[in-house]
């Protein structure tokens, strides 16, 4: 019994000494930051994802985010539900200063350290200070839009909440800097409360009130895309700014044109958690932190921004779930310890210690198995892909040797079709459409071979057979000649070619007709990108014992990314419009390489690139001269100039149709194939396409699936969704015959599909029916007023219209368009002016509509509902002919018998006397 007492009492010992032991682990203080947000908004979404993204990397504290959702009430009960539940620090953006500075103060004072950030409060009742220079903002956004308005026009400001400090600094510094530029005024300043609701409702009433404004200058993005979306109703466009550039909100309305530009006002919710913990360990902290002064964002970066935030977004998941697996293999070695520290107390216990060593082992030799069984995996996968690439070499190498045999052999029918086309394109007895066309096609033969040519070129090089036959030049005199070769191409695009030759020893020996073509690709590919009024810049000269030369210019500039491909064979920057082959500078690469020179480039985007060649100077033997003839200035100009088309005048009797294509020959080729029967109208890019079919309401549009700026199918969605012009027969023309785009264009709203390359009577055929059909609808539409009496908002027979409109926006714009003239019927002075304003259409607009949908002009329309009125007064009631004249807005009831005779063939009095 004492032995059994005895061991108990050992093991109680033992058991206390194990609970000390556990308990005597590592402790771990963990501060408590309570972080309360005056709004729920994309900005403020942003940086509470920083700030847990932060609190990731700090395990010794933890965050509690609240969200006053912009009521004074809700932030005070917040603010002090963390000070009365232990919190350790308490991070604060105040909705209004006012209201929140009194608790503020007060949870200062009771010894809580506070961070006030973004918004400020009156007084220094705060610990640490970190905003960004909002007054700045303003200065910066009244730089930007007086560049947008080049020093001249009116602004209206969207102001935020009132009483707010961002508010007030960012109109100061807007208004301080526009005193400046005394050509631009505001006309109007009004507060939008920071909310999309709030603002829509104001942008639509001041711009009732000026609705000549030039530039609408919002004090967040919210309130920007409202100002948008009610400038759009008015049919206005004025320049819109906003700030935040939240990726959900700013960056997207940048990117999809809802709004030009939009300032980035910086979150740094990592640094609010850094300064919160430097607070509380006592370590150094800047007690007002002045975030950078933001930078713009507009169409040259909202989509590179907007793709950083996926790959953050991305990041920070996998943040989190490294996180949690963190936590996991944490709680794993907690457990392990916590069985370590219980075994040794439990030292006495050998057996059940000698049975977690063997189980140990046994773990161990399983996990070591396993390994093993990975790696001989591991090692068959990577033999299997071994294999997999010697494969897929080969067939590359089959497919290159396929490609490069099928360009010899379209070597020999492209030059009979050559020469021919050539021969063509100078004959004098052409008219001018057929000579535009000839010229036309002279210019793709003549691209078409340099291309094949660039193909064999290159495969010769790859195959280590492309000779290079050096002969002694004068390096500056034959580039002066190559290179103003371009300077009818330059100036016939409005560019400027300034030409830099140094004044120094320029001889070298060299392959010329291959460094002719690498400043020939060089060149050429300058004045492509480079846009009009701007400028292309060739230079050369000596450095040491080598020479150099360098094409410069203006234009949008290649990504950092981009540029460390752009020699590889094949590769474009633009990968979704390509304007190339991309085999231009792999080729130009090749050429320079054979020389024992190097090429380099410098780019930076929206300010232009410059490519730069270095080549040794070397010579050979006396008596070799220059075997290459001058450079063909004429085949230059046939190959890169524009194609010039002939003048035509706008002929009113004419349907008008709206050609869409980012290719210039394209839409020169279609003006001279439809310019006998239409008037063609032109556009490059989406965006440019839906304007002009406002502008001009057209009969048909003729639009490419991929352009730049705005593709084909979005085009075409807009036309459709657009009350003035979704009756316009839409007809999209691709390269492409797949399937699915012609279901996602049908889905789109397209009427047809013409697959290039396209036969002309094909097209011509199509374009009369489609326009045809349309003619039959408004046939019919016509024949529906003739039948139709009574209540003028509903149709003939209950059918008819029913069957003609063939949109639910169609459905929409003729009911809104019968109720508005049926509300002021028995207006006489109603005229088409007001009905178009009243319908949000311009004159030419309202009346294109309505003669494409009813074959009658506004005029004529409104005549007609106006008799068929009288017809079934006249026959329905008792009234006098006077009266019934009156209440349909006739002037007098003499002008009213007038034209109801006209119409029926009969007077009213003659109709009463037949009832």
């Amino acid at each position: 019994m004492k032995t059994r007492l005895t061991l108990i009492y050992i093991i109680g010992i033992i058991l206390t000494a194990g609970l000390i032991l556990v308990s005597c682990g590592e402790e771990k203080k963990e501060y408590r930051i309570g972080v309360s947000q005056c709004s729920n908004d994309d900005w403020r979404n942003k940086m509470n994802e920083e700030i847990e993204r932060e609190i990731l990397v700090h395990p010794e504290a933890s965050v509690e985010i609240r969200s006053a959702e912009d009521s004074n009430a809700k932030q005070i009960a917040d603010i002090r539900y963390f000070a009365n539940n232990g919190f350790d620090i308490i991070i604060v953006a105040p909705n209004e200063a006012d209201a929140i500075t009194p608790v503020i103060d007060s949870v200062y004072r009771s010894g809580i350290p506070v961070v006030v950030f973004d918004r400020n409060v009156n007084g220094h009742s705060y610990t640490a200070f970190q905003g960004a220079d909002n007054e700045k903002i303003g200065v910066l956004a009244a730089r930007y839009a007086s560049n947008l308005m080049r020093g001249k026009g009116s602004v209206l400001e969207l102001y935020g909440l009132k009483g707010s400090t961002p508010a007030i600094s960012r109109h100061e510094g807007f208004r301080k800097e526009l005193e400046s530029h005394p050509g631009i005024k505001i006309e109007a300043s009004a507060y939008g409360n920071w909310k999309y609701e709030d603002a829509l409702h104001l942008a639509d009433s001041l711009l009732s009130v000026y609705p000549d404004v030039d530039c609408i200058y919002a004090h967040n993005d919210r309130m920007a895309v409202a100002a948008s979306d009610a400038a759009r109703r008015r049919k206005l466009d004025p320049y819109i700014i906003g700030i935040d550039a939240a990726p959900e909100i700013g960056m997207k309305a940048v990117r999809d044109s809802v709004i030009d530009a939009t300032f980035l006002y910086p979150t740094e919710g990592h640094r609010l958690i850094k300064t919160a913990l430097a607070i509380l360990k006592g370590e150094p902290y800047d007690s007002v932190a002045k975030l950078p002064i933001p930078s713009a964002v507009d169409l040259s970066n909202a989509d590179i921004l907007l793709i950083q935030n996926e790959s953050l977004k991305e990041e920070t998941s996998k943040m989190k779930s490294l996180k949690s697996e963190i936590d996991q293999y944490w709680d794993r070695h907690s457990a392990q310890t916590t069985l370590f520290y219980v075994s040794i107390a439990f030292v006495v216990m050998l057996c059940v210690l000698l049975f977690f060593i063997l189980r140990a082992f046994w773990l161990r030799k399983g996990y070591q198995e396993t390994l093993l069984r990975k790696n001989e995996q591991l090692a068959s996968q990577h033999e299997e892909q071994k294999r997999l690439n010697t494969r897929l070499e080969e067939a590359t190498r089959s497919k290159l040797m396929f490609f490069t045999n099928v360009s010899h052999d379209l070597r020999t029918p492209l030059t009979l079709i050559a020469e021919p086309v050539e021969q063509l394109a100078g004959a004098g007895n052409l008219t001018p459409s057929q000579k535009t066309l000839m010229h036309i096609a002279d210019k793709n033969v003549r691209i078409l071979k340099r291309l094949l040519n660039q193909i064999l070129d290159f495969r010769a090089y790859e195959n280590g057979k492309l000779d290079v036959n050096l002969v002694e030049t004068d390096f500056g005199a034959l580039a002066k000649d190559w290179v103003e070769a371009f300077s009818n191409v330059a100036r016939s695009r409005d560019i400027k070619l300034d030409i830099k030759i140094e004044d120094a020893d320029l001889r070298l020996a060299v392959d010329e007709e291959k460094i002719e073509r690498v400043v020939y690709n060089l060149m050429s590919n300058a004045l492509k990108y480079t846009p009009a009024n701007g400028s292309v810049c060739f230079s050369c000269g000596r450095e040491g014992d080598k020479i150099f030369f360098s094409v410069c210019d203006n234009g949008p500039g290649i990504k950092e990314e981009d540029r460390k491909r752009i020699f590889d064979r094949f590769f474009q920057v633009d990968r979704v419009h390509p304007k190339g082959s991309g085999i231009g500078l792999s080729l130009t690469k090749a050429f320079v390489e054979l020389h024992g020179g190097e090429i380099n480039v410098e780019s930076e985007v929206g300010k232009g690139s410059e490519f730069k060649v270095i080549l040794p100077v070397v010579h050979v033997g006396v008596g070799t001269e220059s075997s290459v003839a001058g450079t063909d200035h004429a085949a230059i100009e046939a190959e890169l100039a524009d194609v010039e088309t002939q003048e035509r005048e706008f002929s009113e009797d004419k349907p008008v149709i709206l050609v869409i294509d980012d290719n210039e020959d394209i839409r020169v080729m279609l003006e001279e194939l439809l310019s006998d029967k239409y008037n063609v109208v032109g556009a490059s890019n989406g965006r440019e396409g839906i304007r002009y079919a406002t502008r001009y309401v057209p009969d048909l549009v003729v639009c490419d699936v991929m352009m730049p700026v705005m593709d084909g199918l979005e085009c075409c969605r807009n036309i459709k969704e657009e009350i003035s012009t979704s009756h316009i027969p839409v007809l999209m023309l691709t390269a492409c015959s797949m399937d699915e785009q012609k279901v996602a264009g049908y889905e789109s709203g397209a009427d047809g599909y013409i697959s290039k390359p396209f036969n002309s009577a094909v097209l011509r055929s199509r374009i009369e029916n489609l326009l045809e059909n349309r003619r039959r609808i408004k046939n019919i539409w016509g024949a529906s007023h003739d039948r139709s009496e009574g209540d003028l908002s509903k149709p003939a027979n209950g059918s008819a219209e029913r069957r003609i409109v063939s949109t639910d926006v169609e459905n929409e714009f003729y009911a809104r368009f019968l109720k508005l003239v049926e509300s002021r019927m028995g207006d006489a002075d109603m005229n088409v002016d007001q009905l178009a304003s009243e319908m949000g259409l311009g004159r030419s607009q309202l009346y294109r509509k309505i003669k494409a949908l009813t074959n009658y002009s506004p005029v004529e329309l409104i005549r007609n509902l106006r008799l068929k009125r009288a017809r079934h007064l006249l026959t329905t009631t008792d009234r006098s002919i006077s009266e019934i004249a009156y209440e349909v807005g006739f002037s007098t009831p003499a002008y009213f018998s007038k034209c109801y005779r006209e119409a029926y063939g009969e007077t009213p009095t003659e109709l009463r006397s037949r009832l």
